[in-house]
Formats: structure tokens, C-alpha cells, sequence
């Protein structure tokens, strides 16, 4: 505390007006522990709490200095924003006064302590100024009382027009405009009113009245232009002269000349709902009653803005559950698998047609009952499946069973039945669901697919040794026949047809055999063995030029070519191409059998420059029963499966095959096969490859 001396050494008390000043931050801080105790106090920071306390402070300094130098010095307008700023933090009246009462005691407490100590020797002085103390006091605690009523007033009625106008409003873009028009009615200087709701990281226009030209719809960014940096910075903003400030986006504000404009943050719970803004064509800015009103207004806006959302989105939850549970009826009541519901204590909820015909009970005599108690004897088989789903949350899927029906008691039927937990919105397991589909017809079939794969592998059997058998006898005999000396010349020529047509009839039944196994029986078998490509195409290369003479054959190798592959079968698919090459090419032009180390894999070129293959064949060159085009001049003799077979046999070991034929480089087939077969073993052994898509029976 500050004290002065005089000549004799007497400390002279320090006049009232200097005491607040020099003593200012004592003073305050005596304050805010006063205040401090008061429960309404108690939540707000300590810049909003002292908000203007200081600047109150040297004003009542000022006018109690006018006890001795005269002057008219007035508190202006501070004690009607305190009061205002209170309002807006949901202060009542009685706590702002409880306020001021405080500073004052503050005040005079610590002068007195001064003039105690000092020994005022003016007591005349001292009275004259707290005097005048008290009666700038009383008129700060007035005029703080006298706005805080009149706002609180105006304030009150705002809110009330404004929950009049969302009363019995569900729909928001209905209510909205409404709330508007009683911002825009409220205040007398304001002309324009605009609300945009945040949609993610954007703002789009909802609502707008006074505004003619503004767009229905249109949108920012969050953090672009004025409304943007409101949302962005979660707090108030103000310009003086939107119709120039190049923070202002909206085109409808520049153009009707707006001056003051203030925006303020819907916020929910920590959450930016949107901005609200008013504009004013007439002032620069708007009153601190007038921005505090503008506050009270939106924060009442947004909890009413929540609760449409709220109601909207309950009437739509309502609505879709609605129609869930309609065609959940629907589907219950009309779905040929049996469906049932079954709370927690395995009592039917719901259940179906379907299911209570095969129970041999109608459906209401389900509803509310145990299924112990309308199925005695098979409730012990499925309610430990029903417990376990209750009590783990998960599903149990694919159980098979076989009973007769009550409709049906002579009759053996094969059921499945899947049951899932039915959860609350919140997770928890409510019941149990369950769905049980009649599959007698699906496991007769399977019967009759076992019978006729027996019966497939019979035919095969029947294919492969009798009727191979009499054709080999036949070609054994026409042989023999052939090296007999003494038969007549005709009858040797008709014995070389009958070895040229047993020949034939074998290769037929190869190629129908193969078909058969690619088609039908999980694909055609190979048996993998270590082998070398470059011997298998020699061996290829010197049988075709020995079956076609005076044609050209030419074998190009670089590189190493050992691998596990079915020697037959390769040799097979070899022979099929390249007999193919040298049946659509002239015969005065070169086969060329070109192979290629790749690493991990080898790739074979059988090249023929023969025309290229029409385009309507070559899509489904490799389907089974395709030939070339008769009457072109090729042979068009045999079934048409060498392609398919070669396929097949490419797949079988892990390989494929493509073609790409053109006028000016020819025809050439690639083959692609990795250096192991599926399924090789090192030992050896015997490995059928599935070819895909194919079904196994």
C-alpha cells in the first residue's frame, strides 16, 4: 500500500481516487477471491471473469477525483456492457448486483485500512469522497441494472417468438425461414439474415430472408471467406463493410451495399453445426445489446435446429424400420425356408408358414411358448446349438439334419438350418434367429450325380478296353493279312484301308477319351516325370517329317530345357499342333518349332505361314468340336478336338497356350509351361490336374 509522507513526518492519506489507481491490481485480485465463492462465478475464466472490471475501475477513479477538482466525469457506457457480457454468460440480476456490492466492499475495506493507518487528518475530505464514491457506485450498479433488465426483457421475448415459430415444425427447411424472419424482426438495424449448416468440411446455405439475390444452395468451404473463417475460428466476427471487404464472398451482400456484418458458430456440444449471420445496410456496426441479442437467438436456434435434425432423423429410423419390419413380415410370412425368432429364453417371437407346418403346430400356437413346450422331442437337439449362439454372439452356419415333417411322417426330408444372434442397436444379444431350408431335393440330386459319374466311369471303362480291344484285334489281323505272301493286289488294297480306318477309329476314341476326362472327369490325368523339351519336340519334328514327306521342318533350341512334364502327353500335344501347322499351311513353305528358356518357365513357338485363321474362329479356336471351314482345300477329317486337347493339356500342367494369326506374319501358337507339372513329386507318381471350372463329382 502505497503511503506518503509529510514535513513533520506524518504519513497524509492518499485521496480516494489515486488509492484505486495505485492499489488497482490488489484491489482486483480482492475481488475475484470474493467472487470466487459465489457458485455462478465459479466456472468462468479469468479474462472473461474480469472482462471489464479494470477499465470500470479507473473510470469510478475519475469521477471521485472530480470531488476536488470539479468536472462533470461520468462512468460512459461501461457498467451497460458488464452488464451485458454477464447476461450472455447467464448471469440473473441478482448476481450482477451481488457483483458490484462486492467491489465496493473490496474498495472501501483496504481505504479504510489506509486512513487507519495514515491517521487521515481530514476527515471531512475523506467522507466527501467515499460519498461520492457511493453515488457513482450506485449509479454503475443502476445503469448495469437498468440494461441487464431491459435486454433480459428483449431477449426473453426473442426466444419466445422464436420457439413459437418451431413449434409443431418437423420439417427443417419449413422452420428455418421462419426463425429468420423473427432474427430479422428483433432488431431494428439489422436487414438480413442468412443461416448455413455444415455438410462435412463444407457450408451450404439453408435458409436466407432479406437477401432476394442470394442462391438457395450455395456453399463454401470451411476456412474460405467470412462465414468460412467464422466456422474456423469457432468464435464471432464483424466487419465494418462487407460491401467492400474482400473477406466477403457473397455477391447478394455486395451488391445491396451491406455495411456491418456479424457472424456467429452454431455450436452443439463442442460441434460446429453452422453459422448464422445479420446484416445491416444503414450501420457500420451493430450495439454490444444488439450482438448479445443476435448470440442468444442462434445458440436457442441451434439446440432447436438439433432437435428437428433429431426428429427428422427418428422419423426416418421409424419410417425404414417400419418398412424393415414389413417386409421382414413379408418375407417371414411368404419365404419357402422355415424363419423363426426366438427371444433369450428360446420363446417364439416370430415364425413362419413354412416352419409351423413342418413342426405340425399353426403359427399362433408358436408365439410366446417355449420351443421345449412345442417341441418336445427335437428342442433337446437344437436348443444347446440356440444357447451356444446366445451366449458367444456368433452365428452357427451349415447344420444338417434329418427327420420327417409332421405334414409328412412317412417321409424322411434333409434340412439345414443356419441360426445368428439378433442384436440391439447397442450390440447386445436380444434372441436368437433361425433359418432352416428344406435341401431333400438338393441331396437327391447329389444321389443321382453320384449315379451318373458311376455310370460315366463305366462307359469309360467300356470305351477304353472293349472296344479298343476288337479294333486292336482287327488291326493285328489286318496286318497279319498284309505280310501274307500270295494275296491278290485288290485284296491288299482293301486290307490298307482297313489298317488306315482301325487307325483312325483308334485316334477317335483317344481324342473322345481325352474329351471325356477334360469335360466330365476333373481333367485330363498327366504323370510328371523329369524330361528334356528339346528331345520331346526332335522326337515330334522326325515323326511328322516321316508321316509327311517332302515337307520342311525346322527346330530352333537356345538354352536349357529340363523340367518335369508328362513325356506322352507332351509328345501328344506337340504332334496335335504341329500336324495342325502343316494341314493349313502350302506345301512349299516351312514349319518352324522354335523353343525359348525362360527361367522358371519354357515357352515352344510352332509357327506356319499359312492364310491366317478367319476372325469368327479364332475367338473359340481351342473349344472342342471346332474345325477349319470345309471346302477350303484342307483336310477337315476327325472330330475337331486337337485344340481342346491341347489346351487341356497345357492346363493340366500348369500351362497355357494362345494363338495370333495374321496375313503378313502367318499363324503361331505359344505354348507357356512352367518347368514342374502341378503336383510333381520328385519320386514319382501319378497327378491328375483338374481343368478349371470343371465340376468334381
Amino acid at each position: 500500500m502505497i503511503k506518503h509522507g509529510t514535513p513533520g513526518g506524518e504519513q497524509a492519506p492518499v485521496h480516494l481516487g489515486v488509492f484505486i489507481r495505485e492499489n488497482r491490481v490488489q484491489l482486483l485480485e480482492d475481488w475475484e477471491r470474493a467472487v470466487r465463492r459465489q457458485p455462478y462465478a465459479r466456472e468462468l475464466s479469468h479474462p472473461r471473469l474480469l472482462d471489464h472490471l479494470p477499465d470500470l475501475l479507473e473510470r469510478i477513479a475519475a469521477v471521485v477525483e472530480t470531488s476536488h477538482s470539479g468536472g462533470a466525469r461520468t462512468l460512459e457506457d461501461v457498467p451497460e456492457v458488464h452488464a451485458l457480457e454477464r447476461l450472455d454468460s447467464g448471469f440473473d440480476l441478482d448476481e450482477v448486483a451481488e457483483e458490484y456490492a462486492l467491489l465496493r466492499t473490496c474498495i472501501l475495506q483496504r481505504y479504510g485500512e489506509h486512513l487507519e493507518v495514515s491517521g487521515a487528518t481530514s476527515l471531512a475530505v475523506a467522507m466527501g469522497e467515499v460519498v461520492r464514491f457511493n453515488r457513482t457506485f450506485d449509479e454503475a450498479v443502476g445503469a448495469a441494472v437498468s440494461r441487464y433488465a431491459r435486454a433480459r426483457e428483449r431477449t426473453l421475448v426473442a426466444l419466445d417468438r422464436i420457439s413459437e415459430a418451431a413449434l409443431g415444425t418437423e420439417d427443417l427447411d419449413t422452420f428455418l425461414p421462419k426463425l429468420l424472419r423473427v432474427m430479422l424482426e428483433t432488431t431494428e438495424a439489422v436487414d438480413s439474415v442468412t443461416l448455413l449448416l455444415r455438410e462435412e468440411d463444407t457450408l451450404r446455405e439453408r435458409a436466407s430472408v432479406g437477401l432476394e439475390e442470394a442462391g438457395s444452395g450455395s456453399h463454401l468451404k470451411v476456412g474460405e471467406g467470412f462465414s468460412g473463417k467464422v466456422a474456423a475460428e469457432r468464435r464471432p466476427l464483424e466487419v465494418r463493410s462487407a460491401a467492400t471487404d474482400p473477406l466477403v464472398r457473397s455477391p447478394a451482400l455486395r451488391a445491396r451495399g451491406t455495411r456491418a456484418l456479424y457472424g456467429v458458430p452454431l455450436l452443439h456440444g463442442g460441434e460446429l453445426i453452422g453459422v448464422a449471420h445479420m446484416g445491416s445496410r444503414t450501420a457500420f456496426e451493430f450495439s454490444n445489446e444488439d450482438k448479445l441479442l443476435f448470440r442468444a437467438m442462434v445458440s436457442r436456434a441451434t439446440g432447436l435446429i438439433i432437435q428437428t435434425q433429431l426428429a427428422a432423423g427418428e422419423r426416418a429410423a421409424r419410417e425404414e424400420a417400419e418398412r424393415a419390419l414389413a417386409l421382414v413380415n413379408a418375407l417371414v410370412g411368404a419365404a419357402p425356408a422355415g424363419l423363426a425368432l426366438l427371444d433369450d429364453g428360446l420363446r417364439y417371437v416370430r415364425i413362419n408358414e413354412a416352419l409351423a407346418a413342418a413342426n405340425g403346430q399353426p403359427v399362433e400356437a408358436h408365439l410366446g411358448k417355449t420351443m421345449a413346450e412345442v417341441l418336445p422331442d427335437r428342442a433337446p437337439l437344437v436348443e444347446p446349438l440356440f444357447r451356444r449362439v446366445l451366449e458367444t454372439g456368433e452365428a452357427s452356419r451349415g447344420n444338417e439334419f434329418s427327420l420327417a415333417p409332421a405334414h409328412e411322417p412317412e417321409v424322411l426330408h434333409h434340412w439345414v438350418g443356419d441360426y445368428f444372434p439378433v442384436r440391439a442397436r447397442d450390440g447386445r444379444v436380444l434372441g436368437v434367429g433361425g433359418v432352416i431350408m428344406d435341401i431333400t431335393e438338393r441331396k437327391q440330386q447329389e444321389a443321382r450325380l453320384r449315379q451318373t459319374a458311376e455310370f460315366r466311369e463305366r462307359f469309360l471303362g467300356v470305351v477304353s478296353h472293349d472296344l479298343r480291344n476288337p479294333l486292336n484285334a482287327i488291326l493285328l489281323s489286318a496286318n497279319a493279312l498284309l505280310r501274307t505272301e500270295g494275296i491278290p493286289a485288290s485284296h491288299t488294297k482293301m486290307v490298307r484301308r482297313i489298317v488306315t480306318s482301325g487307325e483312325r477309329m483308334v485316334r477317335m476314341i483317344g481324342e473322345l477319351l481325352d474329351f471325356t476326362r477334360g469335360r466330365l472327369g476333373g481333367g485330363i490325368p498327366i504323370h510328371p516325370q523329369p524330361a528334356n523339351l528339346r528331345h520331346l519336340c526332335r522326337h515330334v519334328v522326325e515323326e511328322l517329317e516321316i508321316s509327311h514327306p517332302g515337307r520342311e521342318l525346322r527346330l530352333k533350341a537356345d538354352g536349357h530345357f529340363l523340367g518335369a512334364w508328362d513325356p506322352d502327353r507332351l509328345t501328344q500335344l506337340l504332334g496335335n499342333l504341329g500336324k495342325n501347322a502343316l494341314d493349313y499351311s502350302p506345301s512349299d513353305t516351312p514349319v518352324d518349332f522354335t523353343l525359348q528358356d525362360e527361367g522358371d518357365t519354357v515357352c515352344v513357338e510352332i509357327h506356319n505361314e499359312g492364310p491366317p485363321i478367319p476372325c469368327a474362329l479364332l475367338a473359340g479356336i481351342f473349344e472342342p468340336f471346332r474345325r477349319a471351314v470345309e471346302g477350303d482345300g484342307h483336310p477337315t477329317s476327325g472330330l475337331g478336338l486337337g485344340l481342346y486337347i491341347v489346351e487341356q493339356i497345357a492346363r493340366a500342367h500348369g500351362g497355357t497356350v494362345a494363338v495370333r494369326s495374321t496375313e503378313e506374319e502367318g499363324t503361331t501358337f505359344t505354348l507357356q509351361l512352367p518347368r514342374h507339372a502341378r503336383g510333381f513329386v520328385e519320386a514319382g507318381g501319378s497327378h491328375a490336374a483338374p481343368a478349371p471350372g470343371a465340376p468334381l463329382l
